[in-house]
């Protein structure tokens, strides 16, 4: 075998061995974190009902309480999920007390809330989220939004 086909083999034995070492990513226990009021109503947008605009939002209080015990002095990356559901596409933006990142996120992605050393057993914040969709797309009155948080380790 010569030289150069050598280094090819090696070049391709590298990156298929670096594609087996990527990131990990796994759901996050979040079942301690609490919504607040349990059950919210959509309400109409200001001025939706005198115009052709059918935005609905919704104002709610999330407690974080997410277990990291098991990554606790780790690197890793968090994001916070909104799966697609039944229902039409719905938009979230919030704000935090700082642990969390704040952001935006539409159904189906995922937004990055937080990045580094995973400080302990439990990472904790309180979120101020605002839940917005278009009421056509609804498919019941009562839509259930649930968003999840997932770990990326290296």
């Amino acid at each position: 075998m010569n030289l150069a086909r050598l280094a090819v083999v090696v070049l391709i034995g590298l990156s298929l061995h670096a594609g087996a070492c990527r990131a990990e990513t796994v759901r996050l226990d979040d079942s301690a974190s609490q919504v607040f009021p349990p059950n919210a109503y959509w309400e109409w947008a200001p001025g939706s009902l005198r115009s052709t605009i059918n935005t609905v939002h919704m104002d709610v209080r999330v407690e974080v309480r997410i277990d990291t015990k098991a990554w606790a002095g780790r690197q890793g990356r968090i994001f916070m999920v909104l799966p697609v559901d039944a229902g039409g596409p719905v938009t979230a933006q919030w704000r935090t007390q700082g642990r969390l990142l704040g952001g935006r996120i539409v159904t189906g992605e995922r937004a990055l809330v937080f990045s580094g050393r995973i400080p302990g057993p439990y990472l904790e914040d309180s979120l101020r989220v605002r839940l917005t969709t278009d009421a056509r797309q609804m498919t019941t009155e009562t839509q259930r939004v649930a968003f999840h948080f997932e770990l990326d380790t290296p």
